[in-house]
């Protein structure tokens, strides 16, 4: 049980750190994919990044990462069937709910995600950052709104056909999270992310 609640609060980490400090620490290696966590300034939390290599393109790993039929394929815990397009504006900006299975005794969790696509950089990666919007969707009883996202997933190009994808990330997951549980977490969830992402191509 504290195994699949520890893995599930990874994805509530998700969320890049305007505050943090500190040097990045490798924490897990394996099937050529890398975890690193970091501590965060004025908080208990950690802050991940979770790379891997695929043999794809840029645009068919953008395509994946921001397609919300398939995002319960890879993003940890998603509730099957349960993530739904609020809406779009123009083509770079795409707005999603989804909810996040946990455990008994734990709530369920609901998040309404900006997907904002950034222009294509000089060395052709392409940027997606990620963040909480808490005013489009109203509060579910008896599901837990995280409320504080912010992160990116960045798509750059490599030789012979593949590109590096790279995730990271920092939240709070909201309600009552044991700290350690929290932080285990931010190990165990974005190697799963990574791995089924990878699973993919």
């Amino acid at each position: 049980m504290k195994l699949i609640f520890s893995a599930f609060l990874g994805f509530l980490l998700s969320a890049s750190a305007v505050f943090a400090q500190g040097n990045w620490e490798l924490v897990k290696e394996k099937n050529g994919i890398k975890v690193y966590n970091r501590k965060m300034e004025g908080s208990k939390l950690k802050e991940f990044k979770g790379s891997v290599q695929l043999k794809a393109n840029v645009q068919d790993v953008l395509k994946v990462l921001t397609n919300y039929k398939i995002q319960d394929q890879f993003i940890y815990k998603a509730k099957k069937g349960s993530v739904e397009l609020i809406k779009t504006e123009g083509k770079n900006n795409i707005y999603t709910y989804m909810i996040i299975e946990t455990p008994w005794p734990a709530s369920n969790r609901d998040i309404v995600t900006l997907y904002h696509i950034e222009p294509l950089a000089k060395d052709g990666s392409v940027t997606i950052k990620v963040s909480s919007v808490n005013n489009l969707r109203p509060e579910v009883k008896g599901i837990v709104r995280v409320e504080k996202m912010k992160g990116h997933w960045k798509i750059t190009p490599l030789a012979n056909g593949m590109v590096e994808v790279e995730h990271q990330a920092y939240s709070s997951p909201g309600g009552n999270v044991p700290e350690g549980l929290a932080n285990s977490a931010s190990v165990d969830a974005p190697y799963s992310m990574l791995e089924n992402l990878k699973k993919l191509f």
